[in-house]
């Protein structure tokens, strides 16, 4: 791997893990969001009142997992930087043998 492949991966991964933190900030504000908001729509006043909470909760879970997944693809592309990195220090250089 060039050195600039390796720089671009690691800067891919650094924004893997920013936009997950980004997803769960918004999942979180939304969540709140649908729970505390009075706002219905004519004609579902009940199933709004009812459904309000386990909707909330369903956006929590999905943000959850959404940012979970971004955080362990991040997670996996820097650690196979290193790995590469490592790998190509023991060889003799940055684009190995």
């Amino acid at each position: 791997m060039t050195p600039e492949l390796l720089r671009r991966s690691e800067l891919l991964a650094t924004v893997l893990l920013a936009a997950a933190g980004a997803v769960l900030a918004l999942t979180l504000a939304a969540g709140l969001l649908i729970a505390v908001t009075e706002v219905t729509i004519p004609g579902l006043d009940e199933l709004q009142r009812q459904g309000r909470g386990p909707v909330a909760l369903l956006i929590l879970a999905a943000g959850a997992t959404g940012a979970g997944v971004l955080a362990g693809l991040g997670g996996i592309l820097r650690l196979l930087t290193v790995f590469v990195r490592e790998q190509a220090d023991r060889a003799g250089g940055p684009d190995g043998p």
